[in-house]
């Protein structure tokens, strides 16, 4: 243990430290990028992605884009720092910010199908009146016909043509290549590819299959290819063929050819394919996402929102990581988690990833710039704008880069392998017509139930894919193994079919003596033939792989996840609890001997002793060292939880968003208030193009010393605050973007007036992208707006409360329609509704208690985001991952003086504050906020008009509001 926190200690860790996404999204400035490097580097990131983003006003792969890049490239390197290249202006990766859109020919192309009358406009029709699906040519005869139309994609490329991979290189990589010239290899790290695929939202055509077709089956494939949308005769046979080949030509014509060009150039290939998180998203993208895990030196996985439940994504790509030693696996995070996400949740849902073998973090995102809609970019956001992440960052990047060494240093023996069912997925697939769960729900769930019947008890797993064990698979000595890992026993969940290849190993397995666990249907199919496997049977038990396993665990109904490593000869476990809402506990048997655990704090190296049986809050994760020695008694502390009651109270700035706002081409006769975002969407769809007015309006009832306006840049031609034009601005610490102007001089009690006038446009390619017919995520991803209506932001030191009291929403929230600006809180029970409903950033309470006993462990309520705690003047401590401190060295027995400075999330200010629905259930993105395509005069079915906002405290019933 000693050497490995020296280790620790010593070691830059430089490979597992993180890597962002560093989101490009504006004019590009070289201070601006060299100082936000050095911000990262101070903050322990270890390297970053130049990820062009929507927003940005620098030409994509212009030269002033290319000198931007080399400057980063050459900064990372003064700095120790990895300079990684996004391989795509937006996402999905493949299109060339829009250059392979431009021919159709380059474009991939998607299926629809119609049950109906005989339409002469399909591009196939068949016959629906017997068993056989028959192709005709002509209608013959009353009955249904199923018409196939062909389409071509708007917005994205095909990239199983490798002639069009080809032109992406050229447009992308070569360009890079030509540039750097030999100094290429030295000064960029690699490339990112993000979420290709054959198509996500129809289901998939490219001519390239009609072509595979022809030369593996000697068959026209218009003959039978609406066997994918009806069950008809040979409906397996066909759809194992195209689902086999769709993913082999991604394999071989983009995966294969990207990661050979990065081979050929001696830079590294990392990032991830998409929708990895079920057998029928896979088959909508990939057709099985692990076998273009080979073609990764860095295989990742994208992990979206909050959930921190399934395995399947994580074990996937550590299993082929393991099996290809692959030593790092990525994991992009975080996205959709909205501004009021805490570290402390954070780190639940990434560490339920690096306890299933992820170990390199990909934060998404740190933007470039946060003005207008940017900040909407599906948050929360790792930059200074986000109050934790500008004082406690690297707390938290250390965590995760000594845990994600431990996790990728340290050996994990792993004796059971899953085969995967990918393939049992293909016979009934389907991607439209009404299919529920693509028609492979049950086989999908029957999945995740193998899954957790094994993790329950904590038994390590790998899947084997069938692409992947045809390559790399053998049998010996009573093992199955693929690639550098053998296995005793192979798990098999409920299958459908299998490759013959598969069989093949299989038969020998079991041959040979070899274990198997079946925890569902056994396959009746060999490929697409049915076909008898008499030889397969279960030949031992949970409870007989459970025993071989190196720890054992005494209890299977918790949400506790542990993984075993060794690294110079020590093991160790780290352990997690997944649950968000519920505390568990385990007992872990080590074997003889072991008697406690030594317990790691991954921050500040020190070591405490704890027993065998842990107890972990929700989401937290420990680092556990089996011990020798016997618990010693330790002393009692006494749970304290403490809550603040009229306490004083002083804050570093206090807001009021004007999100509300009237506007009038002639700048004399204005409109009705409308919400901020549908009069975006409205002038959007009108097409406005001239000179228009807003005036947005607030609320004094007694008027503060220190009151600033914050207003987004914008093309303003006239801005005025009650008729006073204001010209001179003051420094604004939010972001360079962001004007404020000292506005005390010219406020009066009652309604003040803040109106701008703009010349309004927009280019053709924002329209295109917003309303061109079935224009997808590629180009939307890449708007710039010249023209953004966003709200503006009153700050200052005053209290903001609401004109007719607050509701109780849902447990945790309260809403209100209107505020205004008062006299300044000097002391609060609930910051939120005591007048800081909208604060940001740090607030300090402080009171005077009465404790009979000093032995505290204090538990400090409320929903912030990181605390530091101060006792009697004294520092106690900081709360960034817990909410619970052990204060007895500074409490004492009778009046103490509590006083913790919270830093306050971004949510209530930067909202969304009027989505009617459950955030934590649709996720945070640019939609929750835009509501795009639901305003109708104003108003959206997802739109309320109160500002529903977080408490700070959970309603007592004591309490008033």
């Amino acid at each position: 243990m000693e050497q490995i926190l020296e280790r620790l200690k010593q070691e830059k860790l430089v490979d597992y430290r993180p890597i962002p996404f560093w989101s490009w999204n504006a004019e590009l400035e070289p201070e601006e990028l060299v100082r936000q490097i050095h911000w990262m580097q101070e903050n322990g990131i270890g390297g970053f992605f130049m990820h062009a983003r929507a927003g940005l006003k620098t030409e994509y792969m212009s030269e002033e884009w290319m000198q931007c890049v080399e400057i980063c490239t050459k900064e990372a390197q003064k700095l120790g720092m990895s300079a990684w290249i996004y391989d795509e202006n937006g996402w999905p990766s493949g299109f060339a910010g829009g250059k392979l859109l431009e021919k159709e020919e380059d474009r991939d192309q998607y299926l629809l199908a119609e049950i109906g009358d005989f339409d002469d406009e399909a591009t196939v029709n068949y016959r629906l009146d017997g068993e056989q699906l028959v192709r005709v040519y002509r209608k013959e005869g009353e009955g249904e016909y199923l018409n196939l139309f062909i389409h071509v994609a708007a917005s994205t490329a095909d990239i199983l043509n490798p002639g069009v991979v080809d032109k992406f290189l050229s447009l992308t990589h070569e360009k890079y290549l030509d540039y750097f010239g030999e100094r290429f290899p030295k000064e960029v790290k690699g490339f990112f590819t993000d979420e290709p695929q054959y198509q996500r939202w129809r289901t998939p055509y490219t001519k390239m299959i009609a072509q595979y077709f022809k030369e593996e089956y000697q068959e026209d494939i218009l003959d039978s290819l609406g066997l994918l949308f009806v069950e008809k005769e040979g409906y397996r046979t066909f759809r194992y063929r195209y689902w086999k080949g769709m993913q082999t030509l991604m394999l071989q014509n983009f995966a294969g050819k990207i990661y050979g060009w990065c081979n050929d150039h001696g830079v590294r290939l990392t990032g991830h394919y998409v929708e990895e998180n079920s057998l029928g998203w896979q088959l909508m993208c990939c057709g099985g996402v692990m076998p273009f895990y080979e073609y990764e030196h860095i295989p990742g996985v994208d992990w979206l929102g909050r959930a921190s439940e399934n395995e399947l994504v994580p074990r996937q790509v550590s299993s082929v990581a393991a099996q290809l030693g692959k030593k790092q696996v990525l994991t992009e995070s975080f996205a959709l988690c909205g501004w009021d996400i805490s570290p402390a949740e954070l780190r639940r849902i990434a560490g339920f990833q690096y306890v299933n073998g992820v170990n390199l973090l990909c934060h998404h995102l740190v933007p470039y710039a946060e003005y207008g809609n940017r900040k909407h970019d599906y948050p929360a956001h790792y930059s200074a704008i986000n109050p934790w992440v500008k004082e406690e960052f690297g707390t938290f990047n250390t965590y995760f880069t000594r845990l994600g060494y431990l996790i990728g240093e340290g050996k994990e023996q792993v004796n059971v392998a899953m085969l995967h069912p990918i393939r049992s997925g293909y016979f009934d697939y389907k991607r439209e017509l009404e299919a529920e769960g693509f028609g492979i729900a049950a086989l999908d769930e029957q999945l995740r139930k193998a899954c957790r019947t094994l993790s329950s008890v904590n038994i390590a797993y790998h899947f084997l894919d069938e692409t992947l064990l045809a390559k790399y698979g053998y049998v010996r000595d009573k093992t199955i193994g693929c690639g550098e890992v053998s296995y005793d026993y192979l798990v098999l969940p409920s299958l459908v079919t299998m490759d013959k290849s598969t069989e093949r190993l299989l038969h020998e397995y079991v041959a040979q003596g070899g274990k198997v666990l079946l925890l569902g249907d056994a396959p009746k199919y060999l490929e697409d033939e049915v076909y008898d496997y008499p030889y397969l049977h279960s030949s031992c038990t949970l409870e007989e792989i459970q025993k071989a396993q190196p720890f054992q665990v005494t209890d299977s109904d918790t949400m506790i996840y542990a993984t075993r490593r060794v690294l110079d000869d020590t093991p160790y476990l780290y352990a997690m609890n997944a649950s968000d809402t519920r505390e568990y506990s385990q007992t872990f048997r080590m074997g003889e001997g072991i008697r406690s655990f030594r317990k790691l704090d991954l921050n500040s190296l020190q070591t405490e002793q704890v027993p065998l049986t842990i107890t972990l809050k929700p989401g937290e994760g420990v680092l556990l060292f089996p011990d020798t020695g016997e618990m010693e008694k330790q002393e009692v502390l006494v749970p304290h939880s403490f809550v603040f009651d009229h306490a004083a109270v002083s804050f570093e700035e206090n807001y009021l968003p004007l999100d509300y706002v009237r506007y009038s081409t002639d700048g004399v006769h204005y409109s009705g208030k409308w919400p901020v975002i549908a009069l975006f969407q409205k002038l959007l769809e009108e097409r406005m193009e001239g000179t228009v007015y807003f005036r947005y309006e607030f609320e004094i009832r007694e008027k503060p010393e220190v009151i600033f306006l914050r207003a987004e840049a914008c093309s303003a031609k006239e801005i005025r605050l009650n008729g006073i034009p204001l010209t001179e601005t003051v420094p604004c610490h939010i972001e360079k973007n962001v004007i404020a102007y000292d506005i005390a001089p010219f406020i009066k009690e009652g309604i003040n007036e803040y109106t701008v006038q703009v010349f309004w446009h927009e280019s053709p390619e924002v329209y295109y992208a917003l309303f061109g017919e079935n224009v997808t995520e590629s180009l939307k991803n890449c708007i710039v707006y010249d023209s953004e209506l966003e709200p503006v932001y009153v700050a200052g030191k005053f209290g903001v409360y609401p004109v007719e009291g607050y509701r109780q929403e849902e447990p945790g929230y309260v809403s209100a329609d209107h505020f205004y600006i008062g006299r300044t809180p000097a002391s609060v029970c609930d910051p939120v509704t005591d007048g800081l409903p909208f604060a940001r950033g740090a607030v300090t309470m402080k009171q005077t208690v009465n404790w009979e006993n000093r032995n505290i462990l204090l538990k400090v309520e409320g929903s912030y985001h990181a605390a530091d705690v101060r006792i009697n003047g004294r520092r106690a401590g900081k709360l960034l991952f817990e909410q619970e401190l052990d204060i007895s060295p500074y409490a004492k027995e009778g009046e103490n003086q509590v006083e913790i400075r919270f830093l306050m999330g971004n949510h209530n200010l930067l909202g969304p504050q009027h989505f009617n629905g459950s955030l934590a259930q649709h996720g945070v993105g640019p939609w929750n906020f835009e509501l795009s395509g639901t305003w109708k005069d104003g108003k959206s079915p997802f739109y309320h008009d109160r500002y529903k906002l977080k408490i700070f405290y959970e309603r007592r019933e004591e309490k008033s509001i």
